[in-house]
């Protein structure tokens, strides 16, 4: 049997850090292409995989009626795909003084069931990554940034909640019947805000989603 030389596709839909957010770059900078994780992800996948990613610094899981036709026209434009991979919470958590992982959890199940109605009849054709993001380890200079609501005080809450969406994330992957990636378990460096991946974290999240 001759070997399907196919390659195939995947969709990365995310927040700053699937975007390459450098909070050290003028007025919203980016890190260079190459030093993106979607992009050495694409150099390690080269011949196997096409990398596709769509990342928004601030993005959340989508609430608003635009939000959702957005998501729906990027899944419908990118078919046909064999992976929609997501990674969102972070800002769902930090831009509110009451975080709930568990209401981010519910959200991301409706995102999971979007996904699936925008692709239709196609929804069988591709696989779906729920990946939970990077832990929440905030450092002092975090509370200075306009992404992070609450001061020092809600450094546990933040911490805990961060905690339980990966634990969330992990059941209701099972439970949907998808695929799981736990960014929270992965030894990143951060820059200066303790949010945004430095470029050594870069470098390490594309080695292990490689191995994903």
């Amino acid at each position: 049997m001759e070997k399907d030389n196919t390659i195939r596709k995947a969709l990365f839909f995310g927040d700053s850090n699937t975007f390459g957010y450098d909070p050290a770059g003028y007025m919203g900078g980016r890190y260079p292409r190459e030093k993106r994780w979607t992009t050495i992800l694409q150099e390690n996948l080269a011949g196997i995989w096409q990398i596709e990613s769509d990342g928004l610094p601030g993005r959340a899981v989508p609430v608003t009626k635009y939000e959702w036709q957005y998501l729906r026209s990027l899944v419908q434009q990118a078919m046909p795909l064999d992976l929609f991979a997501v990674m969102l919470g972070t800002n769902d958590l930090l831009s509110t003084l009451s975080p709930s992982a568990a209401k981010t959890a519910g959200m991301m199940n409706e995102l999971l069931t979007f996904v699936k109605a925008a692709a239709g009849n196609r929804s069988e054709d591709f696989q779906i990554l729920l990946i939970a993001p990077p832990a929440i380890r905030l450092v002092d200079q975090s509370y200075a940034e306009p992404y992070v609501s609450g001061d020092k005080t809600y450094a546990d809450i933040y911490e805990e909640e961060g905690k339980k969406l990966s634990l969330y994330y992990r059941e209701l992957a099972r439970y949907r019947n998808v695929k799981f990636a736990d960014a929270a378990q992965w030894p990143l460096s951060f820059a200066f805000d303790g949010v945004h991946l430095s470029e050594e974290g870069h470098a390490v999240f594309a080695k292990y989603m490689t191995e994903v």
